[in-house]
């Protein structure tokens, strides 16, 4: 008789849950502009270059500079310094920003900065580039213009003496703002001319990769088009509002919240869709996907993390660590698990209940 091998169902009556839940809850679509506005910039997140693609040097992300996720001007915070960003990018639909620099001291690294900003068409995103570079070049009169050889269409400038390159550039209905800072102020010119255009190089192909969602179907845009979100545990309503609501990817806009500097896990894992809610759940293609992430993503000797126990009842692999606390630090624990063509960290400061949460996790990915 032909057929596959079922995988049987397993019994999940002896988990010990708590008050999680561990039935699959459904997000279903956004029902508001604001949500889908927000949904549409997550999925742009997604084909937004990271700078370390370009040099593998910027391997620490910076957080509190914007973002991800642009809907107006405070989700620039410092990197827009004039004050019409609203004004002049009125027709906004969403964007994504996100800030990485290299691993020297803060007083010395050299950052780089991207956003990639999308409007109903093209026409209004040459209109917009022009205005935001006309208003970051008018703020400073010490400002210069400057070319981009191989993108004579962009809008930069400079202040000599000053180791700092902004740039507008128009794409499509996108436009795309770089700014690359090095606080030792040590490079010159032609090479931050040179760090701006290999970005442009790597993010210009991953925008014509993307699909907008259209306009006139943008308010329903589905949370969870691939029903990742569901598997994984909800965030409290609490933390949303204070965080921002759960979040579903399939690749790169995730990293803005997993703390990894490399996509390697994207490929070796074979991953299709990535759930940030109060769990953090990754879907491989296959069951040796889930492997390579268990291998790739689990921690070793060298971190600062020992073991302790683990949750029993779970098929597949789990293991919990307790992370080593330096002076003002908090206590914190955490398991990783892999199960079926799934990987997944759970967060918890109490033992028993990062135990209840990583066997309802456990449940919700069984069913």
């Amino acid at each position: 008789m032909n057929g596959q091998a079922v995988r049987p169902k397993p019994d999940l009556s002896g988990l010990e849950v708590g008050n999680y839940p561990t039935e699959p809850i459904h997000v279903g679509t956004a029902g508001d502009k604001e949500a889908a506005r927000y949904r549409e910039g997550e999925r742009l997140g997604d084909f937004v270059v990271l700078p370390f693609e370009a040099d593998p040097a910027y391997s620490r992300m910076v957080v509190g500079t914007g973002g991800p996720v642009v809907l107006n001007r405070k989700d620039m915070q410092s990197l827009v310094i004039n004050d019409t960003f609203d004004e002049v990018a009125a027709d906004l639909t969403a964007g994504w920003v996100h800030t990485w620099a290299t691993e020297d001291h803060p007083t010395t690294a050299q950052e780089m900065s991207i956003a990639v900003l999308m409007f109903p068409d093209a026409p209004t995103a040459e209109r917009v580039a022009a205005g935001l570079e006309h208003d970051d070049f008018t703020f400073n009169t010490d400002n210069r213009p400057v070319q981009l050889p191989e993108y004579p269409y962009a809008k930069a400038h400079w202040r000599p003496g000053v180791a700092s390159l902004g740039s507008w550039t128009n794409h499509d209905r996108y436009v795309v703002f770089v700014k690359f800072d090095d606080n030792s102020n040590k490079t010159d010119l032609p090479d931050m001319v040179r760090r701006t255009e290999s970005l442009l190089d790597l993010q210009m192909p991953l925008l014509d990769k993307f699909e907008p969602t259209p306009a006139d179907q943008l308010e329903n845009i589905e949370l969870d088009p691939d029903g990742i979100l569901s598997l994984a545990l909800p965030k409290s309503e609490e933390v949303a509002a204070a965080l921002g609501p759960s979040s579903a990817f399939r690749g790169r806009g995730a990293l803005h919240f997993i703390g990894l500097s490399s996509l390697e896990f994207l490929d070796k894992g074979e991953v299709s869709a990535i759930a940030l809610a109060e769990t953090v759940v990754i879907r491989s293609r296959s069951t040796q996907g889930a492997e390579a992430l268990w291998e790739l993503l689990r921690p070793d000797e060298t971190t600062d993390s020992q073991p302790i126990a683990a949750p029993t009842g779970i098929d597949g692999g789990v293991e919990c660590f307790r992370r080593k606390v330096e002076e003002h630090q908090r206590p914190s624990s955490f398991c990783v698990l892999r199960t079926g063509k799934y990987f997944t960290h759970v967060e918890g400061a109490q033992i028993q209940d990062l135990h209840q949460k990583t066997a309802a996790q456990y449940a919700l990915l069984a069913r």
